[in-house]
């Protein structure tokens, strides 16, 4: 096994970008959700389960600088004038926050995927990095591989799972890995925790050519208990990179 892609997604839900290495700590890829959208009325962090535009506008950072580049094209720096042309775009007040000040994020979602009118739940992230639970997401080809010959009608883009490594190897990774499974990716060293349970943003439409398809999870919720990929935790912090051989620690 090793490393196939690599990335990281700097503002929450926004689209994301690949990496040829990244540094990953204890809190998982260096500046991965290290920014997000407040969203000043309901004082939550947008995010694409509830807001699914957010999908279409895309996050970079070139010497730990970031940048926003919104679906019209046109390129940002953080700062005043991204927040007023976030506003305008989403119609409703936002501003960029760092995830590092903010202290405890609040995330909102729609309880029906197939809805985007439904009711919305609420919970909590944790501290330092937008992420909705976990340091660090994997998947592997496989588990996609084995989605596209279930149902070879869906598009199975690797983005629509924002993983953070994709691991070249045949397996199913929830099958293959368990609760507690150390694996070295090269320097780093992570232990799975659970099986990734997949949500809304699985079927949101993105740029390229993805169109929104609900039949995606309504597949992945039948046949795979809604669950692609899987979460672990940074047990040995270090550099990742693409070509990285990945073993199974015991």
């Amino acid at each position: 096994m090793f490393v196939d892609e690599l990335w990281r997604y700097p503002v929450k839900s926004m689209g994301g970008e690949r990496a040829d290495d990244v540094t990953v700590t204890e809190r998982g890829v260096h500046l991965d959700r290290a920014w997000g959208l407040r969203d000043v009325v309901s004082n939550t962090i947008l995010s694409a389960k509830r807001e699914g535009r957010l999908l279409r506008a895309r996050a970079s950072i070139v010497n730990d600088q970031l940048s926003v580049t919104l679906p019209d094209g046109r390129l940002y720096d953080p700062g005043p004038a991204l927040d007023e042309s976030l506003g305008r775009w989403l119609e409703r007040d936002v501003r960029l926050v760092e995830a590092e000040a903010y202290g405890l994020p609040v995330f909102q979602g729609v309880e029906d995927f197939e809805r985007d009118d439904a009711p919305l739940t609420s919970w909590e992230g944790t501290l330092g990095a937008f992420v909705d639970e976990s340091p660090l997401h994997l998947v592997t080809t496989g588990d996609l591989a084995q989605l596209a010959r279930e149902r070879p009608d869906l598009n199975w883009d690797v983005r629509r799972f924002r993983p953070n490594v994709v691991i070249d190897a045949p397996l199913v990774s929830r099958l293959a890995w368990e609760k507690g499974q150390r694996l070295a990716i090269g320097e780093v060293e992570v232990e799975v925790t659970k099986g990734c349970t997949r949500c809304v943003m699985t079927t949101r439409a993105q740029p390229g050519g993805m169109a929104r398809e609900l039949d995606v999870l309504r597949h992945v919720a039948r046949d795979h208990d809604a669950r692609v990929g899987v979460r672990a935790r940074v047990t040995r912090p270090g550099v990742a990179r693409v070509g990285d051989a990945v073993t199974s620690v015991s």
